[in-house]
């Protein structure tokens, strides 16, 4: 296991730049309006329509995760080693990768509850719990959902 010493320990942040601040909280709250559809009405017909129409925010989430990663990458001042954490740590430490990494997230963690929640509605099934948590902790709730599906009817 590699230790964290004082050559290795990442830099303290830095302030953010407020585009860079502007730029988060959009991308942090464009996906609210789709997961509180499908937690509190998850079988009327406007989640239907939202959520079928969720590609653009996809295609737009995209973008912005694309230019932070390359942003990201040009402002490096080393490779990342994706198999060392202090490595992934110091490039987590640039506002463009964490807002690339939060970008992936976000819209990794939309498209899985989308799934969830079409998944639950063809199999008659109520799927808030599993979809709160998929929006909160990712693969908890995904991990839920799988779950329950494997359980007994009785139990579900």
């Amino acid at each position: 296991m590699e230790s964290v010493t004082a050559e290795t320990a990442p830099e303290p942040v830095a302030e953010t730049p407020a585009e860079m601040q502007r730029a988060w909280s959009i991308v942090s709250f464009s996906t609210v309006p789709f997961w509180l559809a499908m937690i509190v009405a998850p079988r009327s017909r406007f989640t239907a329509r939202l959520v079928g129409r969720a590609a653009p925010l996809h295609a737009a989430l995209s973008v912005v995760y694309s230019l932070s990663l390359v942003t990201a990458a040009a402002k490096a001042d080393e490779r990342i080693d994706f198999g060392s954490l202090a490595s992934v740590s110091r490039a987590f430490q640039r506002p463009e990768a964490m807002l690339a990494g939060w970008t992936h997230y976000i819209t990794f963690d939309l498209f899985v509850g989308s799934w969830i929640w079409r998944q639950a509605l063809a199999e008659g099934r109520s799927a808030r719990l599993s979809l709160l948590l998929t929006w909160w902790a990712g693969p908890m709730g995904t991990g839920l959902f799988a779950a329950r599906r494997r359980l007994p009817g009785w139990l579900n």
